[in-house]
């Protein structure tokens, strides 16, 4: 545990949280089991998530199974045939959510040992970040922390990728945590906070940049459409996940009519669903990650999902 605060002050109102935390710890730890070269990365994010229902939760985004120069929001589409290369750096991240409370947190799983130092660099990163958090502490701390231990490994942060405040149905709920030093808010009690340091080669731009169609999508709001299946499925969609994110492979397990499925096309396209592209490292560089999801105290933070342990 990085600073405990005083948990009896703190912990109480937060049950939600702490459930959440608890099963994405195993989740984290049986997906990076799961990860070798020729594994399925449909089957990887359907065991991943299936563990998270099994344990009482469930999946707060869809698990995001991230190689090489992907960085983020890539997840196995249906009749996915996508495989994990030999030698490659795979993030998975993850998040569980418990009567809307959700955390999120993710790991670098690298195949090919010459690169391990990729994944020690943001592991290293986090450790250092969280010892700084506090209340009223600037969260640029956070990005001059992470600058400093990626100059150390030789390597660039990613710099328009951050971490961010977590809050009730709400993965983004307002103050983000650079991986760069910049101007920004303060760390906040009794608020709950995903810090992520990304890391990429001295020679990358450290930079992601948005490339291929969304695999991940939001309902952002609900208001009846003229369409009666559209209307249908958007209601459906805004209920189920109430703002959190979703993606067209859990339509099976929603148990959807085919003509509420065939109206995906039709919703997809209207101001009330947000897709989210995949982000990969502009000049193509190899990018690892880690995460944790924290609840800051009066006089530090508590560790939700375990990472450092």
């Amino acid at each position: 545990m990085i600073k405990r605060g005083r948990c009896a002050l703190t912990l109480k109102g937060f049950e939600g949280f702490l459930k959440a935390g608890e099963i994405a710890r195993g989740a984290r730890r049986f997906a990076a089991s799961l990860v070798e070269s020729g594994v399925s990365v449909f089957e990887l994010c359907e065991r991943v998530e299936d563990y998270i229902r099994r344990m009482g939760g469930e999946p707060a985004f869809p698990c995001n199974v991230c190689i090489n120069d992907v960085a983020a929001h890539y997840t196995a589409k249906p009749g996915d045939t996508l495989e994990i290369p030999e030698g490659s750096v795979v993030k998975v991240d993850l998040g569980v959510q418990v009567d809307g409370y959700p955390v999120d947190t993710a790991v670098t799983v690298v195949l090919d040992d010459r690169l391990t130092f990729l994944k020690e660099a943001a592991e290293e990163a986090l450790r250092r970040a969280l010892k700084t958090v506090g209340p009223g502490v600037n969260v640029s701390e956070v990005g001059r922390v992470v600058l400093e231990t990626a100059k150390s490994y030789g390597l660039k942060p990613i710099r328009n990728l951050s971490g961010h405040e977590v809050a009730r149905y709400n993965l983004h709920a307002g103050l983000s945590i650079p991986n760069v030093p910049s101007y920004g808010g303060k760390f906040k009690p009794h608020r709950v906070y995903a810090v992520e340091p990304f890391m990429t080669t001295s020679e990358a731009r450290g930079l992601v940049v948005e490339a291929g169609a969304p695999t991940i999508y939001r309902c952002i709001s609900y208001k009846r459409v003229r369409d009666r299946y559209a209307d249908m499925l958007l209601k459906k969609l805004w209920f189920k996940f109430r703002g959190l994110p979703f993606t067209e492979r859990w339509f099976r397990k929603m148990g959807l009519k085919p003509k509420l499925v065939e109206a995906w096309e039709t919703v997809k396209k209207l101001k009330m669903v947000r897709g989210y592209r995949v982000l990969k490292e502009a000049s193509g560089g190899l990018v690892s990650q880690a995460e944790e999801s924290i609840l800051v105290t009066e006089d530090g933070c508590i560790e939700l999902t375990g990472f450092l342990e």
